[in-house]
């Protein structure tokens, strides 16, 4: 994910050096307070780390803010939608046994597969430097609130939402913006573990995180 992501801006800045080969003697882009809104669209990547399982590939929605402050720089502030989580994850599970004299003793059970759905609204801020007009990077605070959060296993949906974290990263990408369309990519670096601590998810799920990967497409709306 991280490769792609970096394979991803270096396919940006080869289409910035193609513009400023063009347009060698444009050096003024935008005014301070240029302010754009509009909707995004996308795609997330999403996967535990450490306990194995398959990725949650889902749609994205929302919206956006931009706010420049200078010609080179400006910042997002976004609300988005995303579905997240992990699926076919087998965990070690200590369970307490009895024989037949009432001794007690404690195995190790190999359960799953368990399929995790997260649902997420999120709140992202971006602070973006321009070194084209059409070409950016970014970095900032990236937060998301649980509308959804449940185990899902042999049919049988549990929910989960008081033992986990809310969702912290730093969010770490580059976009490509022509005077309507905006797209981004962005791997998302995770603050902290999923599960909250001393909770039944944690010895589940120990010091998992949650890697997320986001590729959008977002409409331009200059507002002044």
């Amino acid at each position: 994910m991280k490769k792609l992501l970096f394979i991803i801006t270096l396919g940006f800045a080869s289409i910035s050096t193609i513009h400023a080969q063009v347009d060698p003697n444009k050096t003024h882009w935008h005014d301070p307070f240029d302010i754009y809104v509009g909707p995004k669209i996308g795609a997330t990547y999403s996967q535990f780390t450490k306990v194995g399982g398959d990725p949650v590939i889902f749609g994205t929605a929302g919206g956006f803010v931009e706010v420049f402050f200078t010609d080179r720089f400006g910042m997002n502030v976004e609300m988005m939608y995303t579905h997240q989580g992990g699926k076919g994850i087998y965990h070690d599970v200590v369970k307490q046994v009895a024989d037949a004299e009432g001794n007690v003793t404690s195995q190790s059970i190999h359960s799953g597969p368990y399929d995790y759905d997260l649902d997420y609204i999120n709140t992202i801020y971006k602070l973006k430097y321009y070194f084209t007009k059409q070409i950016s990077v970014f970095t900032g605070f990236h937060f998301g609130t649980f509308i959804n959060a449940k185990s899902v296993f042999q049919g049988e949906k549990t929910n989960i939402r008081k033992h986990l974290h809310r969702q912290a990263a730093i969010p770490i990408g580059a976009s490509y913006e022509t005077e309507k369309l905006m797209i981004e990519a962005c791997y998302n670096f995770p603050l902290r573990q999923l599960a909250d601590r001393n909770s039944l998810a944690e010895t589940i799920l120990g010091d998992a995180r949650q890697n997320l990967f986001m590729l959008t497409v977002g409409y331009r709306i200059k507002v002044f």
